[in-house]
C-alpha cells in the first residue's frame, strides 16, 4: 500500500512528536511505501524557511530524501480541475494545496494520511487516513 503525508502530519514528525514518528516507522517496517507529495513539500518548505529554522529545515530535508517524492502530472491537474469544480458547486471550497494534495493521492492510489479530515474529506473518491 502507498501513503502519502500532508503537509500537517509532516511538521507533527520534524517537530519531534513521537506518536506520529512511530505510526509513520511502523507503515515503513510493514513493507508500506510511504511518499510526500511535492506540494507538501514546498508547504513545509516554504514554512521553515519563513521562519528561519534552519535546523528543522535540515531534519525535513533528510527526511524527504529519505521518503522520497511524489511529482504532480497533467493528470494530478486534470482531477483537481475537476475537484475543484464539484466543490465550488457544493459550496465547500478548500485551498488549492489541499486539492492538489488530495488529487495527487487519488492519481496514485495512495492514502492520504493528515490531520485535516474537515476540508479533505470533502473531495470525492479519497482515501484518508486521520491522525491526531
Amino acid at each position: 500500500m502507498t501513503y502519502f503525508l500532508d503537509t500537517n502530519i509532516i511538521s507533527y514528525i520534524i517537530k519531534g512528536n513521537s506518536e506520529i514518528r512511530t505510526k509513520t516507522a511502523k507503515l515503513i517496517a510493514n513493507g508500506h511505501e510511504v511518499k510526500i507529495p511535492v506540494v507538501a513539500y514546498y508547504e513545509a518548505k516554504r514554512g521553515l524557511l519563513a521562519t528561519g529554522a534552519s535546523t528543522k529545515l535540515q531534519k525535513f530535508l533528510n527526511f524527504a530524501q529519505k521518503l522520497g517524492l511524489v511529482n504532480t502530472t497533467v493528470e494530478t491537474f486534470d482531477i483537481a480541475s475537476n475537484v475543484y469544480a464539484d466543490l465550488r458547486k457544493s459550496g465547500n471550497i478548500i485551498e488549492d494545496s489541499d486539492i492538489f494534495i488530495g488529487s495527487a493521492s487519488i492519481e496514485y492510489g495512495a492514502i492520504l494520511i493528515t490531520n485535516n479530515e474537515e476540508h479533505l474529506s470533502r473531495i470525492k473518491d479519497i482515501r484518508l487516513e486521520v491522525w491526531n
